[in-house]
């Protein structure tokens, strides 16, 4: 009897193995179908984290460069020299620190406001830019939309500005599985200067 059972089992082992031995291959099969889709996710995960970060740096960027202009060094002359606004141009250097910040554009524009037919317009009538940002800034007298509710807050004011940072960042994200390429980075915030209508730059002219 032990002989008989003994023979009915090493007639199923080899069955037994090779089943084993089958779904080992389809394991590797379909593991090498999964991992690259799993890693394409994991990568645009990671590529996301990234841009998500340095994005909100050139927000803070773009508002602490409108905030600070727009403060006018918190006196009734709203004036700053040409210095403090080199420093404050050079901000966004900072903030975006660890990222290499040599390639960041920061612009400045100080607009005139005005509402007709319902719409409000912002004119160029100061602007100022970092060494990158310099051979693009907007030309004295364009026109530009603002929100209306910027406009509103200067209800019998006879001149109205705003104050406008903005930055651009080229961005490369850190490779991960696939490359992507660099991509432009950009905000703009617009602020009512604090304790005057317009700020004044020492030793740099404003547009006519």
């Amino acid at each position: 009897m032990t002989t008989f059972l003994n023979a009915r089992r090493h007639a199923f082992l080899p069955t037994g193995l090779g089943f084993s031995r089958e779904r080992s291959g389809m394991a590797a099969v379909e593991f090498s179908f999964i991992l690259p889709v799993a890693l394409l996710i994991m990568s645009l995960v990671v590529y996301g984290g990234q841009v998500y970060s340095v994005q909100r740096k050139v927000t803070l960027s773009a508002m602490t460069v409108a905030d600070i202009f727009a403060q006018g060094n918190n006196t009734g002359a709203a004036s700053i020299t040409t210095a403090e606004l080199n420093q404050i141009l050079s901000y966004p250097n900072l903030i975006l620190f660890p990222n290499d910040p040599t390639a960041v554009q920061v612009f400045l524009y100080q607009l005139s406001v005005t509402s007709s037919s319902g719409t409000t317009t912002g004119t160029v009538k100061g602007r100022w830019a970092n060494a990158n940002g310099t051979p693009n800034l907007l030309p004295c007298g364009q026109q530009m939309p603002v929100d209306p509710s910027i406009a509103a807050a200067f209800t019998g004011a006879s001149t109205s500005y705003v104050v406008m940072g903005e930055v651009y960042y080229p961005f490369q994200p850190t490779g991960f599985y696939v490359s992507l390429g660099a991509m432009t980075l950009h905000d703009s915030i617009m602020m009512i200067p604090r304790t005057a209508a317009q700020i004044q730059v020492q030793g740099t002219p404003s547009c006519p």
